[in-house]
């Protein structure tokens, strides 16, 4: 006979179509009246477990808290959920989600002695697939979602074990029909009527707790328990056998392309939180309270509703508030850190024949072999000055710079210049600036024919688009037209509920004027402007003179309604790699937009991007969305009249970059573009540490350093590896000079507690395995 596993709980959006003020208000009633089921019902069972909530509650009224971890212990209140939030599971970077259960588990076992066994995701946006191997290795060992729901995704059975892109895999349930008004609600819509079935009743989005009602009917029906996840898990692990493989994606794709101003500061909020953990290990001072502090800030801004773009607009004032206070607190840390390093190392110039120094610290695993930009003052110092530039290391190898427009417009006060050079994984080298005495002089050029060392790259008069780009010496033609500025009609909601799709019908942009911004012997920049109708793209294509790789920087003041922005790429095949957090996998032709996590390779060819976090390919064309302008908060449940006034998404200005990378490189250059090195401005003075140091540094196949840090337990190095191209191998890790070599499966994360003595692989969450 089928039995009914009945879970009581609160699906809770701490902001949504409200902020959160609002929100914790709502959760205390709402966690008033789970209490009092429990009281009234020895068999009633609750399931709620979010870290930040209970922080909430634990601020606002402490004898509530306390009352909730006694039916914890008791096992009447269920930790149900082990991450930190339940978060949009795309957007995020693969150390997010790590952190999501470090975070989320540290939590509970603090304040509750104990571990969650599942999470609970109800209702974010899709899910990735390496979430079974992260899930896994944060003794998460059951997952529970909505969507995507039948419609977009085929299931045979509601339950599963769901393999991850290495193999790992977790037992994992799709529940339908939540929070129904009655049991008979609920069951007749199951798709499976003969295996065992989890219902989850109880009241959605702004709290509420199960009614007293829906408890009494649950005692009424004889196939009914109260139940929770863990217990109904634990019942069907032995029966399950079906099994799915790849990612879970919904067709609601709008929170993929939502609001990216959000997912922007998201990234940048992530990048500075771990350069300030592996600059303080660096350092040597490791302050594990702030970290956390700035962690919880950027895992709270990754709930599905905030990250994917779903909640009103006055709730994006708090979260880019929030962001910003992480931003600045990681930054803060992180230059203190780096400059109190700087100060003991051995500068390369000497008085009185150089000023300046330049520090360049790369603070990403792998080493970084490409251009930076550096900015210094003269005046009132120094005499002033404007004429050419170099740099020289410890060896006395020069390093030409094209000097570029400063950032402040006083000539002649401060000097901004560009140049190539090749900083070690994890660490740093030292430059001296020279004043060569040169006059700057600006290249001639053909803002429609651009020829570098390595590429041929014509541009269209008509449309004002890349139309080829040739390899140099061999002549091959590598692509066809690249980076066109594209716009189709949305009348899709905010979540795109009600379409399938954008129009089809592709509105190009007309195009407007052509600008060389730059033409220097390391560099040019060749600025188009595009219009339709009260928007504007400005187009910044920067060439460099030896790499095959260039890229585009766009400007976007877009004042339409219900129109999407795309930049498009002709490819030669649909079938395509996509870059996910921590892994990869392959997609073919998608009509509506899908997630990325950073990049996308098809031909050959890599598209890497800081700010457009999904795209579709479609009859072979790759287009990245730039922007959607739907409404904030429309669910469209009636007719919309067009003539009210709405608070419209992805108004004025947006601005982002892309990388047009014909090596095809992936994690570690992906990486590499969206972390550049930081460059400190120093004074001559001697020191006791070399010009040039790696501090950590990985070698051996395709793994890269996904993050180092302090480990919440002891005072030892945790770094993280990432196998990135599905090869096991051998890698050789290097830490302050000793090796060690690991061993890495396909796809592996593998987290490592290094000390002097030895390297031993450890759980997520902090603990040996």
């Amino acid at each position: 006979m089928q039995k009914l596993y009945m879970i009581g709980n609160t699906h809770f959006d701490p902001v949504w179509l409200w902020k959160w003020d609002e929100a914790m208000a709502s959760i205390r009633a709402t966690f008033r009246s789970a209490l009092d089921r429990m009281k009234e019902d020895e068999n009633f069972i609750y399931s709620f477990a979010t870290p930040p909530v209970f922080e909430w509650i634990k601020n606002t009224d402490p004898e509530m808290f306390s009352e909730i971890k006694a039916r914890i212990q008791e096992g009447r209140w269920e930790l149900a959920e082990a991450w930190w939030v339940q978060p949009d599971c795309y957007g995020a970077s693969g150390e997010s989600y790590v952190r999501q259960g470090l975070y989320g588990q540290k939590y509970l076992l603090e304040n509750f002695g104990k571990y969650s066994d599942g999470m609970f995701q109800i209702d974010s946006f899709g899910h990735n697939p390496q979430l079974p191997q992260i899930l896994s290795k944060s003794h998460i060992k059951y997952y529970s979602f909505v969507r995507p729901e039948k419609q977009h995704f085929s299931l045979e059975k509601p339950m599963f074990w769901w393999i991850g892109i290495d193999g790992s895999q977790i037992l994992t349930y799709r529940a339908t029909e939540c929070y129904a008004k009655t049991v008979d609600d609920s069951v007749k819509v199951q798709p499976n009527k003969e295996d065992d079935l989890m219902i989850v009743y109880g009241v959605t989005d702004h709290g509420g707790a199960p009614t007293k009602k829906l408890i009494a009917e649950i005692n009424e029906c004889e196939d009914a328990v109260f139940s929770s996840v863990s217990d109904f898990f634990k019942s069907q692990e032995e029966k399950c056998t079906y099994q799915v493989e790849g990612d879970l994606l919904t067709g609601d794709f709008g929170p993929y392309s939502n609001y990216l101003k959000i997912k922007q500061m998201n990234r940048k909020a992530e990048f500075a939180a771990q350069n300030a953990e592996i600059s303080s290990v660096i350092a040597g001072r490791y302050d594990k309270k702030t970290m956390e502090s700035c962690w919880r800030d950027i895992l709270f801004n990754q709930f599905h509703d905030i990250l994917g773009g779903a909640s009103i607009k006055e709730a994006y004032f708090d979260a880019e508030n929030l962001f910003g206070r992480a931003i600045t607190t990681a930054n803060e840390m992180m230059h203190f850190n780096l400059q109190k390093v700087t100060k003991d190392i051995k500068t390369v110039g000497k008085n009185p024949d150089t000023i300046w120094n330049l520090a360049v610290w790369n603070l990403n695993g792998s080493p970084y072999e490409d251009y930076i930009e550096a900015e210094i003052q003269w005046a009132h110092e120094f005499d002033w000055y404007d004429k050419g530039i170099a740099l020289e290391d410890e060896d006395g190898n020069r390093y030409p710079c094209q000097v570029i427009a400063a950032k402040a417009v006083i000539p002649r006060f401060r000097s901004r210049f560009v140049f190539k050079a090749e900083i070690p994984a994890a660490g740093y080298k030292m430059f001296k600036v020279v004043q060569t005495g040169e006059e700057l002089v600006k290249n001639e050029v053909n803002p429609n024919h651009i020829i570098t060392e390595q590429l041929d790259i014509y541009f269209s008069e008509e449309t004002g688009c890349i139309e080829s780009v040739y390899d140099k010496a061999s002549g091959e033609k590598l692509s066809d037209r690249l980076i066109v500025p594209a716009c189709y009609y949305d009348d899709g909601d905010t979540w795109c509920f009600n379409i399938k799709e954008y129009d089809k019908r592709r509105i190009p942009l007309a195009p407007g004027e052509t600008q060389v911004v730059e033409a220097g012997d390391l560099r040019t920049i060749i600025k188009r402007t595009y219009r339709y109708n009260e928007s504007k793209i400005d187009l910044y294509y920067t060439f460099y003179m030896d790499t095959r790789f260039f890229d585009v920087s766009y400007r976007v003041n877009w004042n339409e309604k219900h129109y999407a922005l795309k930049l498009e790429s002709l490819r030669k095949e649909n079938e395509h790699i996509v870059s996910i957090p921590y892994g990869k996998i392959q997609r073919g032709e998608i009509g509506a937009d899908v997630p990325t996590s950073g990049w996308v390779k098809s031909d050959g060819i890599s598209f890497m991007t800081d700010g457009m976090f999904s795209y579709n390919m479609r009859d072979k064309v790759l287009g990245f969305t730039v922007l959607r302008s739907p409404i904030f908060g429309d669910l469209r449940l009636s007719e919309l009249d067009y003539d009210e006034e709405f608070d419209m998404m992805s108004q004025g200005i947006s601005e982002g970059k892309i990388r047009v990378d014909f090596t095809g490189g992936e994690a570690k250059e992906t990486q590499n573009f969206l972390n550049p090195p930081v460059v400190i401005c120093e004074s001559n003075h001697d020191g006791v540490l070399p010009c040039e140091n790696s501090y950590y540094s990985v070698s051996g196949g395709s793994v890269f350093i996904g993050t180092v840090k302090q480990c919440e337990y002891d005072d030892c190095d945790v770094v993280r590896l990432v196998e990135t191209d599905g090869k096991a191998c051998e890698a050789k890790l290097t830490v302050r000079n000793n090796e060690y070599m690991i061993s890495m499966k396909p796809f592996e994360i593998k987290t490592l507690k290094v000390n002097e003595a030895a390297v031993e692989e450890i759980f997520m969450t902090e603990e040996l395995q």
